[in-house]
């Protein structure tokens, strides 16, 4: 499957994805802000649980960025990546 259509509808198709990921991680830190603006936790294993999870997704969202751009690149400039005609 290394059709250059099939790589640019998955793509097209990840792209909200990687959107609701970064925006997930962002709802989440946001709901943890105290009044005074600091990231409140309720014990060190919830702490580390939630900065290694987001972590991971937000690392996972941006692989997902650079093969989509791969893959729109790819699509658009066949010439450039040595792909046939």
């Amino acid at each position: 499957m290394d059709d250059p259509e099939f790589n640019l509808l998955i793509s097209v198709i990840l792209i909200p994805v990687v959107i609701w990921i970064h925006v997930w991680v962002r709802k989440r830190r946001i709901s943890r802000l105290n009044k005074s603006g600091q990231e409140e936790y309720g014990s060190l294993g919830s702490t580390l649980i939630s900065t290694l999870g987001e972590g991971v997704a937000v690392l996972s969202s941006l692989i997902l960025i650079i093969w989509i751009a791969g893959s729109i690149l790819r699509y658009l400039f066949p010439a450039i990546f040595g792909a046939p005609l």
